[in-house]
């Protein structure tokens, strides 16, 4: 009797199988996630300085002595970038977007970077640029190191595996435990190896997706900048997306053109200059003036810069 519960306390080699697997699969998640996400992250940002169009907005940031509940114990701030849509109407739209950022303060009249023909993908130039210096500094750095320790505990996770059911090959049967079964062991192996490297890939496309999703198509429109810079506390860690007006301003230039077509290719991409009064007439630099451009260069309108 004696002898009967202290091989059932045994961790057989069936348990050691399904940890080592276990460990295989959080590890190639992670190896992944390192050699594969990050460098697409990287890529994403760099796009912005060097493809970003660029306009004056400001960023406003949420007092960190109001966060409630969960929220306040995590690290990373957010805020609200608010920057003038790029279609040209009359009244003007503004762009409401929650970015990260890195300056924990509100800042007015910064350089805003917007993708082309991505209206709701507007960042805050230097928090992007401390963004990529960060993510450099890391791959010349650390990153190299730990890639390297990742993919050495990926292979080592599966050889562990395949030594657990080696063993029960080479054990005679009736000193194997009543759940050591080689033939169920072989096939947990083949299949979760098998499909190891699809749920990586699946695990972290998704999460680039999202990350995407957040950086570019993320955020909302109105035509009223006061409610735009209003700050409601959230009681959550994660972020919340803006939600939709619900006239919706957020799809244009869908309702200007009066047309079912996507942003992309609608409309002719201008940019937007910002000149003080004091630099065209040494005046006081109360009142700026907000001139839309066309790509060939002609003006279509100037409009009063307010509260921005």
């Amino acid at each position: 009797a004696e002898d009967g519960a202290g091989q059932d306390d045994l961790f057989s080699l069936m348990d050691m199988t399904i940890v080592f697997l276990s460990f295989h699969v959080s590890w190639t998640i992670f190896a992944v996630y390192l050699l594969v996400f990050v460098p697409k992250r990287r890529y994403l940002l760099d796009r912005y300085l060097r493809e970003g169009e660029r306009t004056l907005g400001d960023v406003i940031v949420e007092d960190p002595s109001k966060r409630k509940g969960p929220r306040c114990l995590t690290s990373r701030q957010y805020g609200f970038a608010i920057y003038p849509h790029p279609t040209k109407t009359d009244p003007p739209v503004v762009v409401r977007k929650k970015v990260r950022v890195y300056q924990p303060f509100t800042r007015e009249r910064v350089e805003i970077l917007r993708l082309p023909n991505r209206p709701l993908s507007g960042q805050a130039k230097i928090d992007i640029e401390i963004d990529l210096s960060k993510m450099r500094t890391e791959r010349d750095s650390t990153l190299c190191y730990i890639s390297s320790v990742s993919i050495l505990w990926v292979l080592f996770s599966v050889a562990g595996a395949c030594f657990c059911v080696y063993q029960m090959t080479n054990i005679p049967e009736e000193f194997l435990t009543g759940d050591e079964n080689v033939v169920i062991a072989r096939r947990i192996l083949f299949f979760v190896a098998g499909i190891n490297p699809l749920i990586a890939f699946a695990v972290n496309g998704l999460r680039y997706v999202m990350y995407h999703k957040w950086m570019v198509h993320s955020g909302a429109s109105t035509k009223d900048e006061s409610t735009a810079r209003k700050i409601e506390p959230s009681n959550w860690c994660g972020w919340k997306n803006d939600d939709v007006s619900l006239d919706g301003s957020d799809q244009i230039p869908y309702s200007i053109l009066g047309e079912d077509k996507s942003y992309a290719g609608t409309i002719n991409s201008h940019s937007r200059s910002v000149k003080t009064k004091t630099e065209e007439t040494g005046v006081s630099q109360s009142k700026l003036t907000v001139t839309s451009v066309e790509d060939d260069g002609t003006k279509v309108k100037s409009l009063p810069w307010t509260n921005v």
